[in-house]
């Protein structure tokens, strides 16, 4: 019996949501994930076998590919400014969420791609491990480190109160 379409049901909920984090929008995300599915069907279709961390790196590949196509396409319109002008993938824009999106964007490649994994699309240690191809132990360190690091781009409390009696004219 062929074994794809459940690899492909088990697997295509979270191919879809690790794609729409990382590009920001549903078109953009499906279309990768129609691609990464299209590359593990030939591969299956080849006789190799097909996991997770296969299907994750896959993924990183294509999305890399991704941000190459919109960097050279905003290169040719860069009149009109920034081609991902908003980031919908954390949900509503609270105060909070937008502190969190801008101390995201400013840790390292490694950092980001280790807490999306581990906070928003909820990998245990055990699957981050493998498709990283570290140990548990390494990624339990990583993360650590990320975390720490992540936490001291974050506001303080009293950086936010400074900022809003400042803005308010009161002392």
């Amino acid at each position: 019996m062929d074994q794809f379409p459940d690899f492909y049901r088990k697997h295509y909920r979270l191919i879809l949501t690790v794609a729409q984090q990382r590009l920001g929008t549903t078109a953009d995300a499906e279309d990768v994930t129609a691609e990464v599915f299209r590359v593990a069907w030939a591969r299956h279709d080849d006789g190799a076998q097909l996991t997770l961390p296969w299907l994750y790196t896959t993924l990183r590949n294509l999305i890399g590919n991704e941000y190459r196509r919109q960097g050279r396409l905003g290169s040719f319109v860069s009149d009109a400014g920034p081609i991902l002008t908003s980031d919908d993938s954390f949900g509503p824009a609270t105060d909070e969420a937008i502190e969190v999106r801008r101390a995201l964007r400013r840790v390292s490649t490694a950092d980001r791609e280790l807490l999306y994994m581990a906070y928003w699309e909820e990998l245990s240690r055990a699957e981050i491990a493998s498709i990283l191809g570290i140990s548990a132990i390494a990624v339990r360190v990583r993360l650590m480190r990320a975390r720490e690091r992540f936490r001291h781009l974050l506001p303080r409390e009293e950086d936010i109160h400074h900022e809003e009696v400042i803005s308010d004219g009161r002392a």
